[in-house]
């Protein structure tokens, strides 16, 4: 706070303050336009380094007119100058510059120069530096410092630095009553007396650790806990407390100090239980972020979870089930269906009511067999057998022209439709077909008549 040595009034005052003054002409008589010890600041309370304003009142009692420089000291130091132009007879006019205060005591005075008088005529009159020195008008006040910025003058206060240990403690401790955390460690000194610490030191256990980083600033063989167990990481076998032992994580190449060395949301211990790898976010390499694949439910371990040929990342670029080798079950892989140009989400893929795994043409809606394996579908194929007799010529014989049966060497017909013998077949030799079809007929036509004839014969004796 301040206190004045003078106690002035802060008024402006309006008055002549020394005696009744002659015509303005007499200029020579003593006069008087600073008011005296009118001296004041903005405010009150007031601290060191607070910025104010310093005010005083010029008053004209003397001239016409006057116009002059109103300069403000402290100290006998210029520190700021106001000017005042054309204050008329008996006009008073408040002036004043602002000033951050320094602490301590504190001169202020006002002097004025560079004065213009002028009288009713106009005419200017002469004012010597000596009877200018002779008025102004000062005021000294005491600067108090305020710290904390408490409003309480250090006179005052009992904690100065306001960090809850008062003055006195502080003198006790040796630590800076002026300064909160008198080693700078980022403690304030009253928490460093109450945990024990040095406030005058800012590694109070001597172990190479500032003490406001510090987990143990009294250990001087233990400085941090990343687990939070309250086991100093120096003894505690596994720093992160991610289930992998420290001395694991140096061999695998994670972090003992991160639960999750890679940062792919799933901690070193799963990442280990479960085989990944423990320093990649992507332990197959597929393009896959490993919690991503076990969210999804693939194999962060492969690349192709369902062994189908197509990469995981790559399964939803074709609308297949990563999980599935076969998504739309119809017996062709996916992976292969895609090598096929079919499509792996239909199980026909060519619409002939065939599925894809029993399709011999899954491209062709008008094929879908090839019994013979000759690439030609049986519907474009005229021998689908391929067992040389015409898939016609079998229909016309009776023969099933799916399953391949040579022709008799002799006769030219499927052996399970050839009757002759080989004695028929050398009496013939290669005669027409057709006349070995007549001969065929004809014996089987004789041996039905035989069956008929025998059975009557066999009624007729009977009845006798």
């Amino acid at each position: 706070m301040w206190r004045r040595v003078s106690r002035s009034s802060k008024a402006v005052i309006f008055f002549v303050i020394s005696f009744l003054f002659f015509p303005a002409f007499a200029f020579a008589e003593p006069f008087n336009f600073v008011v005296d010890k009118g001296v004041w600041l903005s405010e009150s309370p007031v601290f060191a380094g607070d910025e104010v304003k310093i005010y005083t009142v010029i008053v004209n009692n003397d001239f016409a007119t006057l116009s002059t420089d109103v300069q403000f000291f402290n100290n006998d130091q210029l520190i700021g100058t106001t000017r005042v132009e054309k204050l008329t007879f008996e006009e008073a006019r408040q002036v004043w510059i602002q000033y951050v205060l320094p602490a301590g005591e504190q001169r202020i005075e006002v002097r004025v120069s560079r004065v213009t008088a002028k009288d009713r005529q106009d005419q200017e009159i002469t004012i010597s530096n000596e009877q200018l020195a002779n008025f102004h008008a000062s005021q000294t006040f005491v600067i108090d410092t305020d710290t904390d910025n408490d409003r309480v003058g250090d006179a005052q206060d009992t904690d100065d630095d306001n960090d809850g240990l008062s003055d006195e403690d502080e003198q006790k401790h040796g630590s800076d009553p002026l300064k909160a955390d008198t080693d700078g460690d980022g403690l304030n000194d009253k928490q460093e007396v109450d945990a024990g610490l040095n406030p005058v030191a800012k590694d109070s256990d001597g172990d190479g650790h500032n003490d406001k980083q510090d987990v143990f600033p009294t250990n001087s063989t233990e400085w941090e806990d990343v687990d939070n167990d309250r086991i100093g990481d120096n003894g505690d076998p596994d720093d992160d407390n991610d289930g992998v032992t420290d001395e694991e994580e140096k061999q695998l190449g994670s972090d003992p100090q991160k639960k999750d060395t890679d940062g792919d949301g799933i901690e070193d211990g799963e990442e280990k239980r479960l085989g990944f790898n423990l320093t990649q976010t992507d332990s197959d390499g597929d393009g896959i972020a490993d919690k991503a694949e076990v969210d999804a439910g693939t194999n962060p371990t492969s690349n192709d979870t369902d062994n189908d040929g197509i990469p995981d990342n790559q399964e939803a670029e074709h609308k297949t089930d990563p999980k599935n080798a076969d998504t739309d079950n119809d017996g062709v892989p996916d992976g292969k269906e895609l090598e096929q140009q079919l499509d792996p989400t239909k199980p026909d893929s060519d619409g002939d009511a065939v599925r894809d795994g029993e399709d011999a043409f899954p491209l062709n809606p008008a094929e879908s067999q090839d019994t013979d394996a000759d690439g030609v579908g049986n519907q474009e194929d005229t021998d689908d057998d391929n067992d040389t007799i015409s898939d016609e010529e079998e229909v016309r014989l009776g023969s099933d022209p799916l399953v391949s049966e040579k022709p008799d060497e002799k006769s030219g017909a499927p052996k399970s439709l050839d009757f002759l013998g080989n004695a028929e077949q050398a009496l013939f030799g290669s005669e027409d077909v057709t006349l070995k079809r007549i001969v065929q007929f004809g014996s089987l036509g004789s041996f039905l008549l035989f069956l008929v004839f025998y059975g009557l014969y066999r009624v007729k004796k009977y009845r006798l």
